[in-house]
């Protein structure tokens, strides 16, 4: 698809956003090559369906460097990422695309909730989330870095979501652990907040 096709349904799917058409969209239209690896359907986080209408994108990194985004949706399929909290009542972290230098992966519907930001909070029920595989080759990382700009780009263009809306991790108050903010996500972060990087990223954003 060319960029002006794109940008022609990009203002489609913000006119949708707005009469509440576009909100049951499954995926979005991008100019980048999205691999759908979805979690099966009544497993693993999706035996639970909480209806998203998304407001919000949260960018996150994975904490495993060297992972990749395939190597991520594997073990989503296999419902290898298990919750670490008695407050994620699904019993597994799951979101809905992962980014790597290489690829970009949806693993969920977005007009479905998952579980990545603050369990019963905000978070998780405004937005779609958004992990950013994290790598030691400091090319490596840029590559994905960038590729994640854009897709943030296309999502927010697809749902109408002002850069304002464009959040880390961090954004969102973790109210069952006294309030505190993630430094997340970490590749992102200056001294374990937004910062120069965060700026610097949404400015990539911006210009995507």
């Amino acid at each position: 698809m060319d960029r002006r096709s794109f940008l022609r349904l990009g203002a489609s799917g913000i006119a949708g956003c707005v009469c509440g058409c576009a909100t049951s969209r499954r995926s979005i239209s991008s100019r980048l090559a999205i691999r759908e690896d979805f979690i099966p359907d009544g497993k693993f986080g999706r035996q639970i369906h909480v209806p998203l209408r998304p407001s919000f994108i949260t960018v996150h990194s994975t904490g495993s460097p060297g992972g990749t985004a395939a190597a991520h949706a594997r073990l989503l399929r296999e419902g290898k990422i298990r919750a670490k909290t008695q407050w994620n009542k699904r019993g597994f972290n799951i979101w809905h695309f992962t980014v790597d230098d290489r690829e970009v992966i949806q693993h969920m519907p977005l007009n479905e909730a998952g579980e990545h930001a603050d369990h019963d909070g905000p978070g998780n029920a405004k937005s779609i989330g958004i992990e950013i595989c994290e790598f030691r080759d400091a090319r490596q990382q840029r590559r994905a870095l960038d590729r994640a700009a854009e897709l943030v780009s296309d999502v927010r263009r697809s749902f109408g979501i002002g850069t304002s809306h464009i959040v880390p991790h961090y954004y969102w108050t973790m109210h069952r652990f006294n309030n505190w903010h993630k430094p997340c996500p970490a590749i992102l972060m200056d001294g374990g907040k937004p910062g120069a990087k965060w700026d610097g990223f949404l400015r990539t954003v911006m210009r995507s």
